[in-house]
């Protein structure tokens, strides 16, 4: 798909089953959780590693490369976006392959922590993990709070008026929108107070935006856009998030949409 942008575009281990395998091989291998085990990773075949929470809790994950391969840790949910915290890139000790961290586990499901490189190529790795299970942390699903669950939006909509609130769990917005026929979608956001972020995403694609404003358009933290070329019977997701983690910002979702 061509695009375009115009104006601004140790823990207690329990509760959780772990395996892995490198996409899309199907050679699977299961992990204990408290065992550090051998891995490898490339761009064709991404290290991944799936689990099952049985309630909410932290997980811990720690990753040394042994080939001195720069690696990138990444934890996400079952669609594929990255749980807040859930990104390592921070070379710890000056190494480039050394990368943890400890992400809070919402709620009862699937996730899948990923292994990538920094540049293109391969890279062998150790990865341990450890579960610490804690009812106390859990957080209700977010009706719209990820690619399956979006809000459904159509050309010639009208303003959508919405708002995200981290304290509450609600750390984002996904919208969803499939085309009828050819065209240029343009996607913006309104927001008085706050300072939002606007991103694209193929379907199926959510690790990685298609596109990402935030250029606080005519010095409003709150306005961006973002105008895209789309196929008939494509569909495109965008989310709204705050800059800030955690912050509560309402705002206005506008869509704008020009036919072949």
């Amino acid at each position: 798909m061509q695009h375009l942008r115009m104006w601004g575009l140790s823990a207690i281990l329990s509760g959780l089953l772990l395996t892995t395998w490198l996409i899309p091989s199907t050679n699977a291998q299961e992990l204990e959780l408290g065992r550090v085990i051998n891995a490898s990773t490339s761009d064709e075949n991404v290290a991944a590693l799936t689990f099952r929470a049985k309630s909410a809790g932290v997980l811990t994950v720690v990753v040394r490369s042994t080939d001195e391969s720069d690696l990138i840790l990444v934890v996400t949910d079952a669609d594929g976006q990255q749980l807040p915290e859930g990104r390592s890139d921070q070379d710890i000790g000056g190494d480039n392959g050394a990368e943890q961290l400890a992400v809070t586990i919402p709620r009862t499901g699937t996730y899948v922590v990923r292994v990538e490189t920094f540049l293109s190529g391969s890279a062998d790795f150790k990865i341990g993990a450890s579960w610490l299970a804690f009812a106390d942390l859990e957080v209700a699903a977010d009706p719209d709070g990820s690619p399956s669950t979006a809000i459904p939006i159509s050309a010639g909509q009208q303003t959508i008026s919405e708002s995200i609130n981290g304290a509450l769990g609600d750390y984002w917005d996904w919208f969803v929108f499939s085309a009828d026929g050819a065209g240029t979608l343009t996607v913006a956001t309104r927001a008085d107070e706050g300072d939002l972020v606007l991103e694209a995403f193929r379907e199926n694609e959510f690790s990685e935006a298609l596109e990402r404003s935030d250029q606080d358009l005519q010095g409003i933290n709150g306005n961006e856009a973002l105008t895209l070329l789309v196929a008939a019977g494509q569909k495109l997701y965008f989310k709204v998030s705050s800059f800030s983690e955690g912050a509560s910002v309402p705002y206005r979702l506008q869509i704008g949409f020009m036919p072949d």
